[in-house]
């Protein structure tokens, strides 16, 4: 095939209108039965066979000759975001919105998808194209990549390896930015229940102030980052959340607290986690309240591996020239279920640049404004395709 960068521009207007269909009917996690359905149209259309699993969809192109297995994986799902974009083709589901940019990770796989169709003949082995569902859920109970992989997304055959992109906002349109060694934390959460003794605000002597506790279970947490983990080492500890009372002049009984704890490697998740719950008890013993610890373990960290990043990085170069391929060295804090997938295969993980100051495309991801350059659409289906070809006949 001529160059992949230009064959995907042609597909310019195709994608575009894949991702403004996309982005008109967001869908939150484990609910995307339109997003699915449109999934499927385009994939029966280029005749390439799947399945559905959950709301998730799982296609294959196998070129019939022997060789590796190589899966994209796109996240499909949309954030509870009320949009104010101001966008002809605005989320018509209120309250709802693709505020992380799913429905661009879904046009760039199909994009690649219609690539790789029309190159079939030049492919030694097979390429899966994973739809995940479910990839912002915080219900520790439910996650779409686990579902999916126990459905069978990574078997038959058994991929080789694994890549993805999201987008990077707002990095700018047309560079794709990779990392090698860790690209996310573990992304921990936890809850904290203090429970004290209730009294009016007058007499704060007749009871014991779980606000007052929770204030300083809070100051002391602090320390654990700076005093427990290595100056070397990256780690979070932050409470978001504090509820209690109802009025004015009443001391409550209890409090709530939650929060997130991030850290690059077990070691350290460890420290913060035996560290978290002796600060909790002790502290709260020492006003003489009571305290409960939950911690959840939730989407672990994740280390590109070398040679798959190294292999996108190459194709990036070959594609968009080595300017428009930055290299960055620190890893996010944030969080991917990606992860999931990069534990069965050794996984590339690259960032999509969609912003333009001089188009205003500015905004941050999950921001109500977020929107994108759609002039990224085909640089992210070009390189996830090139990057099949590289693997495949390498």
């Amino acid at each position: 095939m001529a160059d992949m960068y230009t064959e995907a521009k042609k597909l310019s207007p195709y994608l575009v209108k894949i991702r403004r269909e996309l982005h008109q009917t967001p869908e939150l996690g484990f609910h995307e039965f339109k997003t699915s359905k449109i999934i499927q149209r385009e994939l029966k259309a280029l005749g390439i066979p799947y399945k559905v699993m959950a709301t998730g969809v799982v296609g294959i192109i196998k070129s019939g000759k022997p060789g590796k297995t190589i899966a994209i994986r796109a996240d499909i799902d949309a954030l509870p975001v009320t949009e104010e974009t101001g966008l002809p083709f605005a989320s018509k589901n209120k309250g709802i919105m693709h505020a992380c940019g799913h429905d661009t990770h879904i046009t760039c796989l199909l994009g690649a998808a219609k690539l790789l169709a029309k190159t079939k003949e030049s492919l030694n082995g097979n390429v899966k194209l994973i739809f995940q569902p479910a990839e912002e859920m915080s219900d520790p109970k439910r996650d779409g990549a686990k579902e999916i992989i126990k459905a069978g997304a990574m078997k038959n055959p058994k991929p080789d390896a694994v890549i993805a992109l999201h987008v990077a906002a707002p990095g700018e349109a047309g560079k794709i930015t990779v990392t090698h060694g860790p690209v996310f934390a573990n992304a921990d959460t936890f809850i904290i229940n203090v429970s004290g003794k209730g009294g009016h605000g007058a007499s704060p002597h007749s009871s014991i102030d779980p606000i007052v506790v929770s204030a300083a279970i809070i100051l002391n947490l602090q320390s654990i980052v700076s005093r427990n983990v290595s100056p070397l080492e990256s780690a979070v500890v932050t409470v978001t959340m504090i509820n209690a009372g109802e009025t004015s002049n009443v001391i409550p009984p209890f409090v709530k607290l939650e929060g997130t704890a991030r850290s690059l490697n077990g070691k350290v998740q460890k420290i913060i986690k035996t560290r978290m719950r002796q600060i909790i008890t002790r502290t709260a013993s020492s006003f003489g309240a009571k305290a409960g610890f939950i911690y959840h373990q939730g989407y672990p960290g994740f280390s590109n591996n070398e040679n798959m990043i190294s292999l996108m990085e190459k194709v990036g170069v070959r594609l968009l020239g080595k300017k428009n391929v930055v290299v960055v060295k620190n890893p996010s804090m944030g969080g991917e279920n990606f992860s999931y997938f990069a534990k069965l295969a050794p996984g590339g993980f690259i960032r999509l640049g969609v912003g333009n100051k001089k188009k205003g495309i500015v905004y941050a991801l999950h921001h109500p404004k977020f929107t994108i350059d759609e002039s990224s659409l085909p640089v992210g289906a070009a390189v996830l395709a090139e990057s099949c070809l590289e693997f495949l006949n390498s």
